[in-house]
């Protein structure tokens, strides 16, 4: 331990010394008396003794420390070289070799890395390859470079591979894209084909557009430099068929500049007054857009009937995912707060109202805020899956279990005929409807998720609870429930009404079947089923409540308990249902049909009463004698502004310089979160919005605020990219897909890979030359599958009245040879050696012991010697 250099000495507690120098006056004024009985030199020797003494233990406690640098180096040299067994190295000047076990060579190169001169390279020398790159591997994962050096007969060049073709599965109608040909290793040369013509190929790329709709296949070959084929492979894409457009109210003019502008797609005409649900569809398929315009949007629910709820079939029909594209025609003859609010409110835009004077003076449309509506009706089953549900009714009677299914199955079918009452447009529902199943104990079991259920679903969701039923009926009680009591209606019907409150359906309904009561713990936890019935009344939700069974016999408290859960959380007292007799329990499903009924009916007294609503207001403002205020069209020439949304959309050069002009436009302004493509330049402080982009619900919403004839158009009429610009609108707007939760992936003659099959399902794939049956196998669809192009379809069952789909189209290809596949390539010799770094200095700062000791020794020695001194004396 050596003394420090005084100029590396520092205090570590310098904030101590104020409060030293006051003790220090304080001692001088008290401590350092010392008594008159000694004579003066005494009193001076032992005064500086003791001040020594103070002076020590106070330089002690203002703690000094030492500062010292610390320089790193990091100066790799040379090649460090590994002879591995039976390996021989060549004479290499400046290497260091050595002939250790692997693990002995790779921690001396990790010990050596912590150090100022580690290996600038490694190399490692074996004779067998597998062995010598493992060391290899090990040695750069510590950062340092190796070379693995074995006998040249042992390596394997790699050879080319086509790992696949990346391009979409499904494209619109003129749609372009990139096709990508993936090869890996070595130069080779692709060619591809499409349906058979050859295609032009630029760094294994490819641009494709194709207008024809249907099944189109992309066949690539991999050639060596001889032109032998190393490997073929292909991919499926369809092209959609085209995009199906209802032009509603628009005239003759504007149905042929509609056809002019977007040639590509499918349009027909509906009259507004006829306009009813079912124009939506096309064979029982929902069209893909609607193209209208301001005035016959305002017309909407005006002279249609009371019954018809135009404007909200509309709105749900883009709630649910549809496109809308509205332009401005008719605009000044539209009063904005005339339009129903279902129709004013998809608009990305508010309109403004006529004024003298801009906003506040003119005050702007009232605006009353609704919820999206994605369904018309949302209806969950809540059925008890209690082991008493397997008890049959009666003597030769079906279980409980049978009749709750057996009415789920029946609600669904019937959901197609928007239930069977009588209504002024009645059409399938099951786009509008959103259904889900549960099946409760002690936990919630959903059968099947809240979402519309079309006829696939609701034959897989019979299936379910048949399945469900048979589980049930084979447990042991005794090994069902060792307390002899599972069913939680509370807790299930608290989750369920969780769920149903955050649904967007105009009706929400939960139908819950049960055969007893409740469990008693909830009973002693203090919980109400009255509370849950508030709560689904808060919300807005309906609930129905069966129960049957004699557990609901009136003539026991147990029958009387079950009867009160079934009568609280029923929300109407028509609602609750008991059926403890054994004729009465049998015919329990047809109240679950009855339910179906229910809500649908309640949707159209829903909607007949906003629309009566409405009509009242309309009446009252025209009976004061008062013209309403139309929307405020402003007349003029406006350039028109490309916003970041455009630049996005239609390129960033798709405006012309200088920029073309509208003839009018209807003034409005954006609403929150639309995204405003094209503006205009007006006298107002802000751009006027004239293309404005906006989702509701599920669906898109586009709204183009000048007219579309030629003349409202004004220069835009002669602008060439205009009918481009107006075509990528209403493509943006077009659905978008949700693919199948069953996924398809690689096809090879061994077989299919598929991601969540159907165990009860069979399959088949349709080639050109017939059908292939598969067998489902270890997750892959096994069978004698041909070579090429082929799609898969999925079967229910094999009756007559079975469901087939398709499920996804393949490309049967032989898999990549052996030879072939690719493994790690040795780019040693790519990697740099160890480079120097700069030194790094590092401060440390460390407690100065050696003077500290000493201060103390020296307090140590002071004190006797100045009691000594003053004894003495």
């Amino acid at each position: 331990m050596d003394w420090p250099d005084w100029n590396t000495m520092s205090l570590n507690a310098p904030q101590h010394l104020p409060l030293l120098l006051v003790c220090a006056i304080v001692l001088a004024g008290t401590g350092l008396v010392i008594g008159r009985r000694h004579d003066r030199r005494t009193r001076l020797v032992a005064g500086a003794l003791r001040l020594g003494a103070l002076v020590a233990l106070g330089l002690v406690l203002l703690g000094p420390v030492v500062t010292a640098d610390s320089e790193a180096r990091f100066e790799p040299t040379g090649t460090w070289r590994l002879a591995l067994a039976n390996a021989t190295l060549p004479e290499a000047a400046g290497a260091t070799d050595f002939a250790e076990a692997p693990d002995d060579f790779v921690n001396r190169v990790r010990n050596a890395l912590t150090g100022e001169s580690p290996p600038a390279t490694t190399e490692v020398h074996g004779v067998e390859r597998a062995a010598t790159l493992q060391v290899r591997d090990r040695v750069q994962a510590l950062g340092v470079p190796c070379k693995a050096v074995f006998p040249a007969t042992e390596q394997s060049a790699p050879s080319p591979i086509l790992r696949g073709i990346d391009a979409p599965t499904s494209v619109q109608p003129g749609e372009p894209f990139v096709a990508r040909f993936l090869v890996a290793g070595p130069e080779a040369t692709v060619v591809a084909t499409l349906d058979g013509k050859p295609l032009e190929l630029t760094d294994n790329t490819a641009e494709i557009r194709s207008d024809a709709p249907g099944r189109h296949v992309l066949e690539a070959q991999l050639l060596d430099a001889d032109g032998k084929e190393l490997q073929r492979t292909g991919h499926v894409f369809r092209v959609g068929e085209q995009p199906s457009v209802l032009a509603l109210g628009l005239d003759d003019k504007a149905w042929r500049r509609a056809l002019e502008l977007a040639p590509d797609m499918r349009f027909t005409r509906v009259d507004v007054r006829e306009f009813r649900s079912s124009h939506l569809e096309i064979s029982g398929d929902p069209i893909d857009m609607v193209l209208t315009s301001v005035d016959a949007l305002n017309a909407l629910d005006a002279a249609a009937g009371v019954n018809a709820h135009q404007a909200d079939a509309l709105a749900g029909f883009v709630a649910r995912g549809g496109g809308l594209f509205v332009t401005g025609d008719g605009a000044k003859y539209v009063a904005p707060e005339h339009m129903s609010v279902y129709a004013r409110q998809m608009l990305p835009v508010i309109l403004q109202k006529e004024g003298k004077q801009p906003p506040p003076d003119n005050p702007p449309v009232e605006e009353e805020p609704i919820k999206v509506e994605v369904a018309k009706v949302s209806i969950c089953f809540v059925i008890d899956r209690s082991l008493s549900m397997t008890t049959p009714i009666g003597t030769n009677g079906p279980t409980r279990w049978k009749v709750a299914s057996t009415g789920v199955a029946e609600s669904l079918n019937l959901i197609d005929n928007g239930g069977r009452y009588d209504a002024e447009d009645k059409t399938s529902e099951a786009l509008a409807t959103r259904v889900g199943v549960v099946a409760f104990t002690l936990d919630q079991n959903w059968v099947y998720g809240m979402a519309p259920a079309y006829k696939f679903q609701r034959d897989q969701i019979a299936r379910d609870l048949t399945r469900i039923g048979n589980e049930l009926s084979q447990v042991k009680a005794s090994d069902f429930d060792a307390q002899g009591f599972n069913t939680d209606i509370y807790a299930a019907m608290d989750s369920v009404i969780d769920v149903m409150k955050e649904e967007k359906s105009a009706v929400k309904m939960i139908v819950m079947l049960t055969d007893g009561g409740d469990r008693p713990e909830n009973t002693l936890a203090g919980l109400k089923h009255s509370d849950l019935r508030q709560k689904a009344i808060e919300n807005d939700i309906n609930i129905i409540t069966i129960g049957i069974g004699d557990g609901f016999d009136s003539r026991n408290v147990e029958g009387d308990a079950a009867r009160k859960v079934v009568n609280e959380l029923a929300t109407k007292r028509s609602y609750a249902y008991i059926a403890a007799d054994t004729e009465t329990a049998k015919k329990a499903n047809v109240i679950f049909v009855d339910s179906v009924d229910l809500a649908f009916e309640a949707y159209d007294d829903k909607k007949r009463l906003e629309e009566e609503k409405r009509r009242r207001k309309l009446e009252e403002e025209l009976k004061k004698g008062e013209e309403p205020p139309k929307v405020d069209v402003m007349p003029g020439t406006f350039p028109l502004m490309l916003l970041p949304v455009g630049e996005q959309l239609f390129g960033a050069e798709a405006l012309p310089k200088p920029a073309p002009k509208v003839a009018w436009v209807a003034r409005n302004y954006a609403r929150e979160g639309a995204a405003v493509a094209l503006s205009a330049e007006t006298t107002e402080p802000n751009a006027t919005p004239v293309l404005a982009f906006k989702g509701y619900g599920l669906g898109r919403v586009a709204f183009w605020g000048a007219g579309m004839d030629p003349e409202s158009l004004g220069e835009v009429t002669g602008w060439g990219e205009f009918p481009g610009i107006f075509a990528a609108s209403l493509r943006w707007l077009l659905p978008r897909e949700v693919p199948d939760v069953r996924l398809l992936g690689e096809a090879t003659p061994d077989g299919i890979r598929i991601l969540d099959p159907i165990p009860d399902a069979t399959y088949v794939m349709r080639t050109k030359d017939g059908e292939v049956p598969l067998t489902l196998k270890d997750g892959r669809l096994v069978g004698a599958l041909p070579l090429g192009p082929g799609e898969v379809f999925e079967r229910v069952s094999n009756s007559e009245d079975s469901e087939e789909r398709s499920i996804g189209d393949v490309f049967v290809a032989e898999p990549a040879p052996v030879e072939s596949r690719q493994f790690a390539e040795d780019a040693t010799a790519d990697l740099p050696p160890l480079a120097a770094r700069s030194p790094e200095v590092t401060s440390l700062t460390r407690e100065a012991t050696l003077p500290v000791l000493y201060l103390l020794t020296l307090v140590l020695i002071l004190m006797p010697i100045e009691r000594l001194v003053r004894r003495r004396s």
